[in-house]
C-alpha cells in the first residue's frame, strides 16, 4: 500500500511540472505582450508631442507601464504642461498619464 502511495505521488508530481512549465511560458508571453504594447506606447506618444507646434518634446521624458504614461522633463509653460498632458491622453493605448513635467527655470 505505501508503495502504491509513492507511485501515486511520484505520478502526480511529474504530471503537475508541465502543467508548471505551460503556467510560467504563458505569463512570461503575457508579459513580453506587454512590454511589447507599452513600447509602442511610447513611440505614438513620443510621435505625437514632436508634431505638436511650439512644444519643445525633445526636452520630454516617455515612459510606458501598463499602459499608464508618465512623463518627466522640462518645459517653458504651464500652457506646455498642459498641451504635453492633452496630447497624451488623447494617443491610442494610454490608459492614464502620470504628469511629472516641470518648469524650466533660469538656471535650467
Amino acid at each position: 500500500m505505501k508503495m502504491k502511495a509513492m507511485l501515486i505521488a511520484a505520478t502526480m508530481t511529474f504530471t503537475a511540472v508541465p502543467m508548471l512549465a505551460q503556467a510560467d511560458a504563458a505569463t512570461k508571453k503575457d508579459e513580453t505582450a506587454q512590454y511589447i504594447s507599452d513600447s509602442a506606447t511610447t513611440a505614438k506618444v513620443k510621435a505625437a508631442l514632436l508634431a505638436e507646434k511650439g512644444l519643445k518634446s525633445t526636452d520630454i521624458s516617455v515612459e510606458t507601464e501598463n499602459g499608464v504614461v508618465q512623463l518627466s522633463g522640462f518645459v517653458i509653460s504651464s500652457a506646455q504642461i498642459d498641451q504635453a498632458v492633452d496630447v497624451t491622453k488623447h494617443v491610442n493605448g494610454v490608459k492614464d498619464v502620470k504628469n511629472d513635467l516641470r518648469l524650466k527655470t533660469a538656471t535650467e
